[in-house]
């Protein structure tokens, strides 16, 4: 997996993907009255990524973290599950950039 995007929606991807983490920087920076704001913006990228094809297994694990974000802290079985999941994702995310050489 190269660290450059060649498809179109692997370019949407790292952009969105760029965009909200510059947005998650900053909501920790502004002010109380912009915080609102800003979580209006990281919940339309939220959105519009997960419109985007995913490009590739880490993208599906990024996903699949959003969906779930506030469903994997719990000590019920579900929460345990899903964290299975997501690290089995991860597992096969290194696995194919070791088999890639990336």
């Amino acid at each position: 997996m190269a660290d450059t995007p060649t498809t179109a929606p692997a370019a949407a991807w790292a952009t969105s993907m760029n965009t909200l983490a510059a947005l998650n920087q900053r909501l920790d920076q502004v002010p109380p009255h912009e915080v609102d704001q800003i979580e209006r913006q990281i919940a339309a990228i939220h959105d519009d990524l997960l419109d985007t094809p995913a490009p590739h297994l880490a993208a599906v694990a990024a996903k699949l973290n959003m969906l779930w974000e506030a469903k994997m802290h719990g000590l019920d079985k579900e929460s345990e599950e899903r964290r299975l999941i997501l690290e089995d994702l991860e597992g096969l995310v290194l696995a194919q950039r070791e088999l890639l050489g990336a």
